[in-house]
């Protein structure tokens, strides 16, 4: 947030909180957005929601789902962000950079995402709390050189096997196409990183958070059985 840099360790759950549009605002309500929503990170009506709405509050509230702005209850009040949680979650620079295409290697996307290519000007950065997964993010998980070698829309192949992002659900990812209004990249459901309307409803939500470089393990193995205890 200040601008130093520390090494973190990133969260990302692993149960999604549910299947709603990255943002559907109405065509007309701003100069970037068109009739299937907006895949500018910094308004984006889910972001809302993660940051200051109903899951960062844990309560209950309405969520993007569907064209022109409709919404759909949800209810967050048992898997929001309770208070120990939020105070070991750190502010964190988040890169907007866009992708040209899902049809390229794990390494080369995380330098676009990371880069200036964004649509008619937006920012290329974010500082807030809890945003999504970047397409890098499930390409550097599968490992194995092979798959490193290959472009994440043929992780459908083997490497989606390897990973464990891949849970046979479509989620979206916090990155934008580059060249698009509208276009947000997403896991889908066979394994590859393809993209989608930011309107769209069954992409699934799966928060992700930086600690804070304060936050210590204090116990556990890290497995499911004896998972690792967290101390601020």
């Amino acid at each position: 947030e200040k601008g130093t840099k520390e090494k973190r360790v990133k969260l990302i759950r692993d149960e999604s909180i549910g299947a709603y549009s990255w943002d559907n605002k109405p065509s007309g309500t701003g100069s970037s957005e068109t009739e299937y929503g907006s895949n500018n990170w910094n308004d984006s009506l889910m972001q809302e929601v993660l940051n200051k709405g109903a899951y960062y509050n844990r309560t209950t509230g309405n969520c993007p789902y569907g064209r022109n702005g409709k919404t759909t209850p949800c209810d967050f009040s048992s898997t929001g962000l309770s208070d120990t949680a939020k105070n070991m979650i750190g502010k964190t620079k988040w890169y907007l950079g866009g992708i040209t295409t899902p049809q390229q290697t794990a390494s080369n996307a995380f330098i676009e995402e990371r880069g200036t290519s964004v649509y008619n000007g937006r920012a290329t950065n974010w500082i807030g709390e809890v945003g999504l997964i970047y397409p890098s993010d499930y390409g550097y998980t599968a490992g194995t050189n092979t798959c490193l070698a290959a472009n994440l829309y043929e992780y459908d192949l083997s490497c989606k096997d390897s990973s464990w992002l891949f849970n046979q659900t479509y989620q979206w990812t916090i990155t934008a196409r580059s060249s698009y209004s509208d276009y947000v990249a997403g896991l889908n459901e066979n394994g590859k990183i393809d993209n989608n309307y930011a309107d769209h409803t069954y992409p699934v939500i799966r928060p992700s958070v930086y600690l804070k470089s304060s936050v210590v393990i204090t116990t556990g193995d890290g497995s499911r059985e004896n998972p690792y205890q967290l101390f601020l």
